[in-house]
C-alpha cells in the first residue's frame, strides 16, 4: 500500500464513487505523515470521490508525485470534467510538486478547460505528463495555452522574487536566463504529450509555449497525426531550449519541410542525447539534411538514433555513415530498420565500420525489414506526388504512403 513517504492504490480496481467509498483510503493517507509521493491509477473515481480526495491534498506539504493517471475507466464525460478540476485545482498553490501524471484518461477537448487553473498557475512543478487524453488541436491549443501562461507567471515571479521549488535539478529551483544562450527558463522540464491528436493545426500554439519556457529538457509528442505543415513552427519553439536532450517525434509526418526545422534546429541543442523519427517519413531529400548538419559535430552527445521505417534510401545513410565516424563516438543505439537499403550493401557496411571504429559494434538493430532500393529519384518524384493529394485524412494519406499505394 504504501512505503515511508509513498502512497500508492496503483491497480487495484476500486471503484470509489463517493467521499464514503474513498474515505478509508483517505484516512491512510492522513496517516502518513510528510507523503512525498501518491499513486492512485489503476482505480476508477466518480466526481464525489475526487472532491474528497481534493480536500486532503490542499493539506499536503512535502507532496513531490502526483500520479493520477488512468482513474476515470467507466465514467460519463459528463462528470470528468469536475473530479479532474478538483483534483488539479487542489495542487494550484503546492510549492513543493514536482511531477504531476494526467494521462490515459478520456478527457477529450471538453475537459481541457478543467486543467487551466492548474496549469497557468502553478510555476513549481517540472515534469507534466499528458498522454493519450483525446485532446484533439482543439483541447491541445488550450493545454499550449495555459503552460504559455504559466511561462509569463514565472517570468513575473522572478522579478518580484518569489522562491521556486522542486525542479528535475533540486540545484536549479527558480526561473533563471541562461548565460551563455540568454533563454529564460522555467522549472518545466519535462514534457510527455503521445497519441493526443495534437495535429499540425495546433503547432504554432506548441512552438510559443516551448519557446517561452526555454528550459525543457524531454519533449515527447509521438502519434499526434502532426503533418510537415506544423514542423517548423513547433521546432522553432523548441530551438528556444538550448538544454534539450531527448526528443521523440514517432509517428508523425516530418517529410522534406519538417525535416529542414530539424536540421536547422539541431546546432541548438548541444545536449541531445537520443533523437527519435521513426515512422515519420523523412524521405532521402529530408534525412540526408539531418544528417548532414550531424556531419557538423553539433550532436555529439546523441546515444540513441532511432530512425526506422522513414523511407530513408542509401544515399543519405552514406552521409549518416560519415558523421558517425568522424562527430557520434558515444551513439550506442541506432535503429534504421524498415528503409530502403541493401543490408549487405555499401551504406549499411559503412554505418556498422563506422560504429565499430568507436567500439559500438552492437549498436546497429535488426535489419529484418528493410526494403530493396529502387530508383531513389523515381521514388522521391512519386512521394512528392503523394503528399500533394488532396482530401485524404492523416490516417488514410499516412497508410498510402506506407504501403506505397
Amino acid at each position: 500500500m504504501s512505503t515511508t513517504k509513498v502512497y500508492s492504490l496503483h491497480g487495484k480496481g476500486l471503484k470509489l464513487n463517493t467521499k464514503e467509498d474513498i474515505e478509508p483510503y483517505l484516512s491512510e493517507l492522513k496517516g502518513i505523515p510528510d507523503v512525498e509521493e501518491i499513486h492512485i491509477g489503476g482505480n476508477t473515481l466518480g466526481a464525489p470521490a475526487c472532491q474528497a480526495l481534493a480536500d486532503v491534498l490542499k493539506n499536503l506539504k512535502s507532496l513531490k508525485i502526483a500520479n493520477f493517471a488512468d482513474i476515470f475507466t467507466g465514467r460519463l464525460i459528463d462528470e470528468i470534467p469536475t473530479a479532474i478540476g478538483a483534483l488539479t485545482d487542489a495542487l494550484i498553490h503546492s510549492s513543493t510538486l514536482r511531477e504531476i501524471d494526467l494521462s490515459d484518461n478520456a478527457f477529450g477537448p471538453r475537459c481541457a478547460p478543467s486543467l487551466v487553473p492548474f496549469l497557468s498557475q502553478n510555476t513549481h512543478f517540472s515534469i507534466l505528463k499528458l498522454s493519450n487524453n483525446g485532446l484533439g488541436p482543439e483541447g491541445s491549443v488550450i493545454i499550449a495555452q495555459a503552460l504559455e501562461q504559466n511561462a509569463s507567471a514565472a517570468r513575473r515571479h522572478r522579478v518580484t522574487g518569489p522562491r521556486m521549488m522542486a525542479s528535475v535539478d533540486p540545484t536549479d529551483n527558480q526561473p533563471s536566463v541562461s548565460a551563455t544562450s540568454g533563454h529564460f527558463k522555467t522549472n518545466f522540464r519535462v514534457f510527455h504529450c503521445g497519441r493526443n491528436r495534437l495535429q499540425h493545426e495546433s503547432m504554432a500554439a506548441w512552438g510559443k509555449t516551448f519557446a517561452a519556457h526555454g528550459g525543457l529538457q524531454e519533449v515527447r509528442l509521438y502519434q499526434n497525426g502532426i503533418f510537415e505543415p506544423g514542423f517548423p513552427e513547433l521546432i522553432a519553439g523548441l530551438s528556444s531550449c538550448p538544454d534539450l536532450k531527448y526528443l521523440d517525434l514517432q509517428d508523425n509526418t516530418i517529410s522534406e519541410q519538417g525535416s529542414s526545422a530539424i536540421a536547422k534546429a539541431l546546432p541548438s541543442w548541444p545536449n541531445l542525447e537520443t533523437l527519435n523519427l521513426s515512422e515519420c517519413y523523412l524521405t532521402t531529400k529530408g534525412s540526408s539534411k539531418i544528417f548532414t548538419v550531424l556531419k557538423t559535430g553539433s550532436n555529439n552527445k546523441l546515444t540513441t538514433l532511432q530512425l526506422q521505417y522513414s523511407e530513408i534510401g542509401e544515399k543519405a545513410l552514406v552521409i549518416l555513415a560519415e558523421a558517425i565516424l568522424d562527430h557520434l563516438p558515444n551513439l550506442t543505439s541506432l535503429s534504421i530498420n524498415g528503409n530502403i537499403a541493401n543490408p549487405e550493401g555499401k551504406a549499411i557496411l559503412e554505418i556498422t565500420d563506422a560504429l565499430e571504429e568507436h567500439g559500438h559494434g552492437d549498436a546497429l538493430d535488426e535489419l529484418d525489414e528493410m526494403e530493396e532500393p529502387e530508383e531513389e529519384e523515381e521514388r522521391e518524384e512519386e512521394a512528392g506526388r503523394r503528399l500533394d493529394e488532396v482530401g485524404e485524412d492523416d490516417k488514410t494519406l499516412k497508410a498510402k504512403l506506407k504501403k506505397g499505394a
